[in-house]
């Protein structure tokens, strides 16, 4: 499954980053109408999925698609998050802060 520790390392560095800013604008909910924050969100679990899925990590893969989705039906405004939303997606984004800090048993996590 995963060849190299240094580029798994980065992969695992980026990807912590890219959680605490979904994190953070999921619990600031005021920023959740701005079109760039939206963007950001979506980007960052775009870029989780895309190197999650180079290196085989099909549960990370998983759950950031599905979020992925979300925010960009919110993004093409065809879909409006309510209170009920943002505490499953923030239950996603921390399913995948606990995948990518244990990214060796990521596959085994449910």
């Amino acid at each position: 499954m995963i060849q190299n520790q240094e580029f798994i390392q980065e992969f695992v560095d980026e990807a912590k980053n890219h959680v605490e800013k979904v994190e953070a604008a999921l619990v600031n909910k005021e920023t959740l109408t701005d079109e760039d924050t939206i963007h950001t969100i979506f980007r960052a679990v775009h870029s989780i999925k895309g190197t999650a899925g180079f290196f085989g990590l099909k549960n990370i893969v998983s759950i950031a698609h599905a979020m992925e989705n979300i925010f960009g039906q919110v993004r093409e405004e065809r879909f409006a998050l309510n209170d009920n939303h943002i505490d499953v997606l923030l239950t996603a984004n921390d399913c995948l802060k606990d995948m990518i800090t244990d990214v060796f048993s990521s596959e085994e996590q449910v």
